[in-house]
């Protein structure tokens, strides 16, 4: 059981309020870890709930490691046994939701994450003087609407009331564009010291990175001279797959037709839909399971075009300037469901909501005014993008350390 859900059950057992419970229990570890001194040169690192080496957090530790910082990083882990492989060797692993983790936390001068520590907060443990939170999140020019924006995501209400509490402990925000300053503030209750800095996974576009390239494609078995197209259908509530009916055979044919090279399709699924991924692709020399490589940002500056419904990886994606598509069954209900900041139909990508619509899209796609609907999309919505992002973030945590 994870730390949320068990917090949510003992919450559950008086309507309204936290269990005498959950009081007790958070008495405890503020009791235990709240006299801890503080070591300014820790950094603890969280990547969602206890994923690896991945999305924004990991460019910051790249570049506090180059720069040869004294720094003692520590990172959150769901199996640091099993995921130990996937890191620099300076940078200690801790099992998330832990005793052990909790104490990291106590201790630390930094918390770095790209994701809410709701967890953290709902156990009990306070920020104390001499910690600072930077908070990355793990959008880029969302499309989709997040937190307080959602009803079906505030019915939670002790969700809320940690969420609440994580953004007032937050010292800064890490934003990659004006649309996010805007955004922020409304769906995140309590938001300050909004840094327009760009989001660290991003700098990879604005630098070469072919040897990373040439790895993905060989973990992934597509030769050298196959370009291949990243497909990242992004979750439903009800988690039904029944919307990803893409006919992989037709994509790669008029992929191949219009540009006269061969293609795979990788497909890589949401995290919370990851353990069906086998049941999902198919068996196919032209479609590969992409679901286990573990940073989405090695696919995305690896991938030569991608194809989404919702997720936001895509306008990531749109940093490479390589052609994307949205192919979405559900537009109405999932607007209604989930809602939109912004008209779909006004991004960059052409939108289909059938299987010949998106191949119409790909035969007719026309690359020089798919940049311009770039420019325009990046100017619309003020992006801070210049591939400089984890030296600032490296740069506010050194700045705060002295």
């Amino acid at each position: 059981m994870s730390m949320k859900e068990s917090l949510v059950r003992c919450a559950a057992k008086l309507p309204g309020a936290l269990s005498l419970m959950c009081a007790i229990n958070a008495k405890k570890v503020r009791a235990k870890y709240g006299d801890l001194p503080v070591q300014p040169n820790k950094i603890v690192f969280t990547n969602y709930m206890g994923k690896g080496y991945g999305c924004n957090c990991r460019p910051v530790a790249q570049e506090l490691i180059e720069r040869g910082a004294d720094f003692d990083m520590v990172w959150a882990v769901k199996d640091p046994e099993k995921q130990r492989g996937g890191f620099p060797d300076n940078i200690r692993l801790v099992k998330y939701g832990s005793e052990e983790m909790m104490r990291e936390y106590a201790t630390a001068g930094f918390w770095v994450c790209n994701y809410h520590l709701v967890d953290i907060f709902g156990h009990g443990l306070r920020k104390k003087e001499g910690q600072t939170y930077i908070q990355m999140w793990h959008g880029s020019f969302g499309i989709k609407r997040q937190e307080k924006d959602v009803a079906a995501l505030t019915k939670d209400k002790v969700w809320v009331k940690f969420s609440k509490m994580n953004s007032q402990n937050t010292d800064y925000w890490i934003s990659n564009c004006r649309f996010e300053d805007d955004v922020y503030p409304r769906s995140f209750w309590d938001v300050k010291n909004i840094k327009p800095f760009g989001h660290p996974r991003n700098d990879i576009f604005f630098r070469p990175h072919g040897e990373m390239r040439r790895a993905v494609k060989e973990a992934l078995g597509i030769p050298a001279d196959c370009r291949f197209l990243l497909y990242i259908p992004t979750y439903r509530d009800d988690m039904s797959t029944a919307y990803y009916n893409v006919d992989f055979a037709a994509l790669k044919a008029a992929l191949e037709e219009k540009t006269g090279k061969p293609w795979k399709i990788a497909v890589r699924l949401h995290p919370k839909l990851a353990e069906r991924a086998s049941e999902f692709v198919p068996v196919s020399s032209d479609v590969v399971d992409a679901t286990g490589i573990e940073d989405i940002t090695d696919l995305l500056a690896s991938a030569d075009a991608a194809l989404t419904d919702y997720s936001s990886a895509v306008f990531d994606f749109m940093l490479s300037r390589n052609p994307a598509f949205i192919y979405a069954t559900d537009i109405e209900k999932y607007n209604t469901d989930r809602g939109f900041y912004y008209d779909i139909y006004t991004t960059p990508f052409p939108v289909a909501t059938n299987n010949e619509e998106l191949l119409d899209n790909i035969r007719n796609f026309d690359a020089a005014r798919y940049q311009e609907k770039i420019d325009a999309f990046l100017a619309d919505k003020g992006s801070y993008e210049r591939g400089t992002a984890a030296k600032q973030v490296a740069d506010l945590i050194c700045t705060q350390i002295k």
